[in-house]
């Protein structure tokens, strides 16, 4: 039914925009940050985050979730997590490490979105530098006192957790899971839900049990599951 993301290059309607740059403020950019999970079997899992508060990243649970050590990396910082807070059915994951310092993403609400409204995300894809994708909200689906965002931004395997942005600059979700097929049905978990996590308890980075709501094909939110199931 789904599967994780990334997205790659600077993609509107299936080609390269570049002359739209000139008018975007990529600063938003700098709050986003490349995410290292390490097993212990040798592996690395990718993903990508966003600083939503001093020393706290944002990013998918999908991305921790099996991993012993947790790295966050921008530029010429590269911080070890120390805990984390999370939600694996929501697949949120917050990310402490209090000698990070980058800037800090001002977080919006997925219910403040219109339909056919654009977006702009950020993110790492596989081992690559930082990349751009403009798309709109597609549509709004209820699920756990939110919205999840549905895009037709361009996504692809490698960088779950990065940043979605509205015109405003604001984060108003993480870009987190595909449906099959390349349907263009590509969904971000709301910014909302990050406020209520970061009054839970912290906890070790550790492997973690438990199914993101997504990945759950017994118990798919009606919205993502297939006409005439």
């Amino acid at each position: 039914m789904v599967a994780w993301l990334a997205w790659i290059g600077v993609v509107t309607g299936g080609c390269y925009a570049a002359a739209a740059w000139a008018d975007i403020d990529h600063t938003l950019s700098l709050s986003v940050v490349q995410i290292q999970g390490y097993p212990g079997t040798g592996r690395v899992a990718l993903g990508s985050g966003v600083v939503v508060a001093p020393g706290r990243v944002a990013t998918n649970c999908h991305v921790t979730q099996k991993s012993k050590v947790v790295v966050i990396n921008k530029g010429a910082q590269q911080v070890k997590a120390s805990a984390q807070r999370a939600d694996v059915e929501k697949d949120l994951c917050l990310l402490d490490a209090p000698e990070l310092q980058l800037p800090v993403a001002r977080l919006g609400r997925s219910s403040s979105l219109k339909v056919g409204e654009t977006l702009y995300l950020y993110g790492y894809p596989r081992a690559t530098g930082i990349a751009f994708s403009q798309g709109s909200v597609q549509s709004l689906h209820a699920f756990k006192n939110s919205l999840v965002i549905e895009t037709s931004a361009d996504l692809t395997e490698g960088a779950s957790g990065g940043g979605i942005f509205d015109d405003a600059g604001k984060l108003m979700g993480l870009a987190t899971f595909f449906s099959a097929g390349h349907s263009g049905r590509n969904y971000a978990i709301p910014a909302d839900w990050i406020s209520g996590l970061s009054r839970k308890p912290r906890r070790e980075i550790a492997p973690m049990d438990g199914l993101p709501f997504w990945q759950d094909l017994a118990h798919l939110p009606k919205f993502l599951k297939v006409p005439g199931q």
